[in-house]
């Protein structure tokens, strides 16, 4: 660590102390990512080198659920409340029972760490400090921390009333210039010029934590050297570890302190409660709890001139969480930008022509916000008819492109009740409009009604109009089961629009071409579509449509079985959306997002990512009501999910869009149906898999869908084994496997049975799909089959690398919140099995809790650290 002589000096003088059979206390202050936490698990580490005994605890990030509960679990005791003690007596009962742990525990010397305990709740203060008088004849030493950023309060009166009474204390300050200098050239490999060194030490005000975060980010993401000039750092260039770290802090704010934090944030770093209320459209006084909670959690300070940013490297970061048109919006409209933009309008006396061919290219690269004003502002001062209704246009296709659907088609139909109109201006209202039909449910005649209209008048519009009239009908098509004029339709689109240079939804042909292939699996062609599209944006600085091709693209690699790559991709994706302000994509990104989490066993941020993902286009409307029944199967069981199915318009809800567009589900539905007893929903549901099938003959990945629900709803062995032959998918041929040998296993054929699950484990494993992987295993283990529960990899012996991938995903769940007994129910095994895989976890990691685990993963980068709600028994 560097710069910690003298803590250090002071942890090795307790530790001498313990060892020489006396007890002693060492306080430790310092604010968030000052080194407290690390300096406390050096201490440990150092303690058992020593043969000193080490117990370790400190609150849960959402508090603590139980009185003194960071204590029992430090003794690793369980809390047993007793029935009819009023409080007085349940205080008692609970000292006497952690004295009597803390002294069996320090027979030989001890070393008690106890970690942020301006997180713990009152009582547990009020017995630590009991304990530490009771206990002071033992050889324990007291090794205790706590943030500064709250000045006052119950642990900085516990730790005063401490240090008076013998208790050593530190402080971790701030890192001096000479100690970040020592990082640096640690990071850089050789010093750091003295004008990256003054801008690294004042931006991080000497931070260990966001130091280290931002040269380790910008080294993994390959930017180290080249970005940090001593200028400071570009929002574009700030690291995804250095984001992670300042989130979590954002994070634990309430909505409205965070609303204010981001708000200001793009102000610089210091701001006056005035400007902050001016922006908030609220008073000073209003603000008060708001500004008081953000400097509770480090995020602000105050100063002589008003309110301030404690580090300008967060700013920094939680401005770039704020969309770069809404910044500039925030700063216009306090005043701050005063330098003119100049691309950001024509020159005044542009012609309209002039005016909308600068519309278009702001559109075509993605300054939505910044066009969308500009047309509002031209139809507020335009005193042409002709103007107001070409503007009219414009405006039509920004709302679709910021998923304002309805609004819209609205702004379109306007447009085209208007006679006369000029060709461009025509085409432009037509394309809006088809392409805001189409995202409408049960719109599919009108929709190719219209567009036959239009295709049969081609030779009364451009090309951009026949475009979309091509991409309406692939579109319909495809939710009515007809995959092939579809794909006919799409592909026309494409080669048409390949000849509209001037087109600003030159893209869409191509996108719809892709999502249409991944549908039926035809992923390499897919992709190839996509790489084309992409190229084609990149030469052109058309950026409007980056986060659709991101989406589509972790969509392939989550149908690819690479599940790392498809969150890449899908979180790729939700940042440009939010950059760009081009949300058609989200729900595409986070069912990505929610499938992944759903088969690697994490129910709480399949949850989320459902929830984030409400609202969009119609086929994501349709994934989404899916996803949402798939997550309510996993958390309540079936029933819930039939009950979500069957509220959707149609037999069964949407079914013949669901198995077009997720061929896999049928299967799934199947299931459902038949664990809650519905045969005859089960058939509707085979019945419209087959009658796809029979229509679509040519593609396989429907064909073996069909098989794989009629082998479920029949007990149809040699139907199953056709799915997991033919098929191409690598989940779902997986699934079919494991069903055959689960109807193998009732059929009395265990030997059979035992080598499709293997079978059916071993692509789980391969794709990493864990939640599937432990439902097989305890299917295996019910056969009496063990020999896939372990693996014999060669692995280090201690470190993240030395777990299992059980151990590894166990270490996640805990991460996430969950208790023992709901890691059991969702990972198939024993209460007691992961008790002993977390057993090995720690000794493995060196640690002793589950809060050092927590901490040590999160520090890693291994997992989301903040998932949302709490975790479904």
């Amino acid at each position: 660590m560097w710069e910690r002589e003298r803590e250090w000096h002071d942890v090795d003088s307790l530790l001498r102390t313990v060892e020489g059979g006396a007890g002693g206390t060492l306080l430790v202050d310092g604010e968030p990512g000052a080194g407290r936490t690390r300096l406390l698990a050096e201490a440990a580490a150092a303690a058992r080198e020593r043969h000193i005994t080490v117990v370790r605890g400190g609150p849960e990030d959402m508090g603590e659920l139980i009185p003194c509960g960071m204590l029992f679990q430090a003794l690793d005791l369980r809390f047993e409340p007793a029935a009819g003690d009023d409080a007085g007596a349940s205080r008692t009962r609970t000292l006497e029972r952690l004295r009597a742990g803390f002294e069996e525990r320090a027979a030989q010397p001890m070393l008690a760490v106890l970690d942020d305990l301006h997180g713990a709740d009152p009582m547990t203060l009020m017995v630590l400090r009991a304990l530490h008088h009771v206990l002071a004849p033992r050889p324990i030493g007291w090794l205790l921390s706590r943030s500064t950023v709250l000045e006052h309060g119950r642990a900085a009166f516990l730790f005063d009333l401490l240090e008076r009474e013998g208790a050593a204390r530190v402080e971790l300050e701030p890192l001096s210039p000479e100690a970040a200098a020592g990082l640096m050239t640690e990071a850089l490999g050789v010093p750091p010029d003295p004008a990256t060194l003054a801008w690294v030490v004042g931006a991080a005000g000497g931070n260990p934590l966001l130091i280290n975060e931002l040269l380790a980010g910008l080294r993994d993401e390959g930017l180290l050297g080249a970005v940090i000039d001593g200028a400071g750092l570009p929002y574009a260039h700030v690291p995804l570890r250095l984001r992670m770290v300042v989130r979590r802090w954002i994070d634990t704010l309430s909505t409205g302190a965070r609303n204010l934090v981001e708000t200001v944030a793009v102000l610089g770093r210091s701001f006056s409660p005035e400007q902050a209320a001016s922006l908030l459209g609220t008073t000073p006084a209003a603000l008060l709890p708001l500004i008081e909670e953000s400097m509770a959690a480090g995020i602000l300070t105050a100063d002589a001139h008003g309110l301030t940013f404690r580090h300008e490297l967060v700013r920094l970061v939680v401005a770039t969480r704020v969309p770069q048109p809404l910044r500039h919006a925030l700063l216009d409209q306090h005043g701050v930008r005063t330098r003119a933009r100049p691309a950001s309008r024509p020159p005044a006396g542009s012609s309209l022509g002039h005016v909308v061919a600068f519309l278009d290219t702001a559109i075509a690269e993605g300054r939505l916000q910044e066009a969308e004003q500009l047309v509002r502002e031209g139809l507020a001062d335009s005193g042409s008819v002709d103007g107001v209704v070409e503007l009219r246009g414009v405006l039509s296709d920004i709302l679709y492109l910021t998923g304002k659907i309805e609004e819209a088609l609205q702004e379109a139909e306007t447009v085209l009740a208007v006679p006369d109109l000029p060709g461009q201006v025509r085409d432009r209202a037509i394309l809006v409009r088809l392409y805001a039909l189409a995202h409408r449910p049960d719109s599919g005649r009108s929709v190719r009604a219209y567009a036959h209209e239009i295709i049969e008048g081609a030779a009364r519009h451009g090309p951009g109009a026949t475009v979309a009239a091509l991409v309406a009908l692939a579109v319909t098509e495809w939710e009515e089961g007809r995959l092939s004029a579809a794909l006919a339709f799409a592909e026309d689109a494409r080669r048409l629009a390949g000849t509209d240079e001037s087109g600003v939804h030159r893209y869409d042909s191509l996108l719809v071409s892709a999502a249409m292939l991944m549908d039926i699996h035809r992923l390499d062609e897919a992709l190839a579509i996509l790489r084309e599209a992409r190229t084609d944006m990149s030469a052109h600085g058309h950026l409007a449509w980056l986060a659709d091709v991101s989406a589509l693209e972790a969509r392939a690699e989550l149908a690819a079985g690479r599940f790392d790559s498809a969150v890449t991709e899908a979180e790729r994706a939700l940042d440009l959306a939010t950059a760009l302000g081009t949300p058609l994509s989200v729900m595409g990104a986070n069912a990505v997002l929610a499938t992944v989490a759903l088969r690697r066993g994490d129910l709480r941020a399949a949850t989320r990512y459902v929830m984030e993902g409400a609202g969009g286009p119609l086929d994501g409307q349709t994934r989404h009501a899916l996803l949402t029944a798939q997550v309510a199967e996993v958390r309540d069981g079936p029933l819930s999910a039939m009950t979500l199915l069957a509220g959707l318009p149609g037999p069964l809800g949407r079914q013949r869009s669901m198995l077009t567009m997720e061929p896999s589900a049928g299967a799934w539905m199947v299931r459902i149906a038949l664990a809650t007893d519905d045969r005859p929903a089960a058939e509707v549901v085979v019945a419209t898999a087959e009658a796809l099938s029979r229509a679509n003959p040519e593609f396989a990945v429907l064909v073996t869908s069909a098989a794989h629900a009629r082998g479920l709803l029949d007990d149809d062995c040699e139907a199953l084994a056709r799915a997991a032959e033919q098929t191409d998918d690598l989940w779902a041929r997986a699934s079919a496997a494991e069903d055959l040998g689960v109807l193998l296993v009732a059929a009395g054929r265990h030997d059979d049975a035992a080598g499709h699950l293997d079978r059916a484990l071993a692509i789980y494993q391969d794709i990493g799909s864990a939640r599937d992987s432990a439902r097989v295993r305890r299917r295996l283990r019910g056969m009496g089959v063990r020999h896939r529960h372990w693996s014999y990899a060669q692995r280090p012996v201690t470190g993240w690398e030395s777990l299992t991938e059980t151990e590894r995903n166990i270490s996640l769940l805990v991460t996430d919140g969950w208790t023992n007994r709901q890691i059991a129910e969702q990972t198939f095994i024993s209460v007691h099995t992961v008790a002993f895989h977390l057993r090995h976890v720690y000794r493995k990691l060196q640690i002793n809790s589950r809060i050092e685990l927590v901490r040590l993963v999160v520090t890693q980068g291994k997992t989301d650290p903040h998932p949302s709600g709490t975790a479904e028994a």
